[in-house]
């Protein structure tokens, strides 16, 4: 049996209650410190549950229970219930969730001299499917063939990307070249291209890879009839369409993992309505998520509460292959012309926070936090008893990508706004543009709904006040959003044996007919270097057309760094040369909301409304 790797991060928040819901802020995945399985003491268990059931409201109808396929708000909650991955996610005693051994009772890493990872996981003992038959080894092959072969248009298969042969499978649709084997039952043998640091969190512990028999992937009715889904995790559906989806605590889980801890012996989730949280208020619903605006506000009002993180963030894509965006001073002159504590301010939700850096708070560091030194005690003189009482303040956010860049690396917490709109108009002036005089129309993109339209206002505004520069927004479709934006083939005639300008990918392609759009930017999962690849200069994601040898060449560092600490430091460093070069403005970042019953403990949560209810009681 090989040791647990640990990749335990110091957390710096704690679990704040107000109007009975969970304060938040952005938090890590971290991995539990033991070398073990689950204990007696946490394993779950139906014992003393009697019919306790637990109704939950989701935002969105679920179309499917087929881990491979979810995509709909909330999809991840339910399958985390319904299905246990080779690594799962236990309560890290804040409420937030932490790694620990799931499927697998451990696993040993063997790491060759080009720094590629090849992962032994041994199963447990006795893993048994809700229908009686064993969980094997070749049933997480299975599953991680049939995610990673694009003749299944399966929608996370980008999570595999870094196991070894996943191109090859791209090119000839032949899924047994992934490198993924089970050379016994109980052993599952995975190489990697690399040594990605989010591996065990984003994959082995995702709700997207769990595992799946043959013959129930060849079954048309699996994942999609309540009784036809078997499932490997500590609970069963019983009822499953468009309403409602109900879960039964599996007995066959319980044989697994030995205890009594006490668990709902049923899970109802229920697509949102409206008057959800007058019924939650009544005490008809356990658990509320995306509150209605005034119960946010409520919270927000109090000074205690932050958003739930929520890994998706509003930017500014400036097209660096047209003017007046080909210039650089002109592209960071307009980011530091913004304020993005003004502008959240502005629009008024108050689940918008203002954005620092390129990516959103939710969106994880992997290595070990560097905790600053204490400082030393200092002598306290007496209270005064006349004073007024001291301000209490919301805990500090909790530790990740965004947390630590505020806190260590790229951005102040504080922004001097005034002293950056004064380097804005310098910036302007030595592009020729002083006071904004000559500057070109600009025309700004956005896909039309109403936070759209209230940031294209309110950005409107400060680069005509800031800058003297007159933009016109303008709302489309998705659809001529998506057309507007993407990449474009050049013409055969225009290719020659020069490299030409803008070329990005394995194809000559060049950016698309916009200068300024807005976009929703956010990782395919909890990744920075996912996030900040797209603006590689060879990425076929980079529509910006942005190219910078400096850049290239963290991310390169990153993606060949074993050791998580420097990989994080690559990427913060890449994306302060992003912020510099200002191919994308960052405006805000998305966040989410919930409300627990009173008198429920146990919830923990992830990032992105992810919500572990095995422990609820009360």
């Amino acid at each position: 049996m090989g040791p647990m790797k640990k990749m335990r991060l110091s957390l710096a928040c704690a679990l704040l209650a107000a109007l009975t819901a969970l304060s938040a802020c952005g938090s890590p995945r971290n991995t539990p410190a033991g070398n073990g399985g689950n204990s007696a003491a946490d394993a779950p268990s139906v014992e003393a549950a009697a019919a306790r059931t637990i109704t939950v409201s989701l935002s969105a109808a679920q179309d499917t229970l087929d881990p491979a396929s979810a995509t709909a708000p909330g999809s991840e909650t339910i399958l985390h219930h319904l299905f246990e991955n080779l690594m799962r996610w236990e309560d890290g005693g804040d409420g937030w969730a932490v790694l620990a051994p799931g499927q697998a009772e451990s696993y040993e890493v063997d790491t060759d001299f080009s720094g590629s990872s090849t992962y032994t996981f041994t199963l447990r003992e006795g893993l048994l499917w809700s229908d009686g038959k064993p969980v094997t080894a070749n049933d997480f092959v299975t599953a991680w063939r049939r995610l990673a072969n694009p003749s299944n248009n399966l929608p996370h298969r980008e999570l595999l990307r870094d196991v070894a042969g996943y191109g090859a499978v791209q090119e000839s649709m032949d899924a047994s070249q992934l490198a993924v084997s089970a050379p016994d039952e109980r052993t599952f043998v995975v190489t990697l291209a690399g040594s990605p640091a989010y591996f065990l969190e984003e994959v082995c512990a995702s709700a997207y890879t769990m595992p799946v028999r043959e013959d129930l992937a060849l079954d048309s009715s699996w994942g999609r009839n309540a009784a036809a889904t078997v499932t490997n995790g500590p609970y069963t559906a019983v009822q499953f369409d468009r309403s409602l989806v109900a879960l039964e605590f599996s007995p066959s889980y319980n044989s697994n993992h030995t205890g009594n801890r006490d668990v709902p012996a049923q899970i109802h989730f229920l697509t949102s309505r409206d008057g959800d949280y007058e019924k939650f208020l009544s005490g008809e619903l356990d658990l509320v998520t995306d509150l209605p605006g005034e119960a946010p506000q409520e919270l927000a009002e109090s000074g205690l509460w932050t958003p739930e993180p929520v890994s998706a963030a509003w930017g500014v894509l400036l097209n660096t292959q047209r003017p007046p965006f080909d210039d650089a001073s002109v592209r960071l002159a307009f980011r530091l012309a913004v304020d993005s504590r003004a502008v959240v301010e502005a629009i008024g939700d108050p689940l918008l926070r203002s954005a620092a850096g390129l990516i959103p708070y939710g969106v994880s560091d992997y290595g070990q936090r560097v905790l600053a030194e204490e400082a030393p005690e200092e002598e306290t003189a007496l209270p005064d008893p006349n004073a007024a009482p001291a301000q209490e303040e919301p805990d500090p956010v909790c530790w990740d990508f965004r947390a630590h860049s505020l806190e260590k690396v790229t951005a102040p917490a504080e922004q001097d706004y005034g002293a950056d709109c004064v380097r804005a108009r310098s910036l302007l002036a030595q592009a020729g543009y002083a006071g904004g005089a000559g500057f070109p129309a600009v025309e700004y993109l956005y896909v039309d709904s109403s936070l759209g339209r209230a940031l294209a206002g309110v950005l409107q505004s400060m680069w005509q006040e800031q800058l003297g520069v007159s933009v016109t927004p303008r709302a489309v479709s998705q659809e001529e959003y998506d057309a507007s934006v993407a990449l474009v083939p050049l013409p055969e005639e225009v290719l020659g044996e020069e490299p030409v300008p803008g070329q990005v990918g394995t194809l000559p392609e060049t950016t698309g007919e916009f200068t300024m759009a807005a976009q929703v930017i956010t990782p395919s999962f909890s990744d920075a270097g996912v996030l900040l690849e797209r603006w590689y200069s060879q990425s076929g994601e980079n529509v910006t057309g942005y190219t910078s040898g400096a850049f290239d060449i963290l991310i390169d560092a990153a993606r060949a760094a074993a050791a998580p600490e420097v990989r994080d430091a690559y990427l913060h460093d890449a994306e302060a040369i992003l912020l510099e070069d200002a191919p994308v403005i960052p405006v805000c970042c998305q966040g989410g909301s919930f409300r627990l019953a009173e008198g429920l403990s146990g919830l923990y949560r992830a990032p992105d409304g992810v919500y572990f209810l095995y422990y609820l009681e009360g």
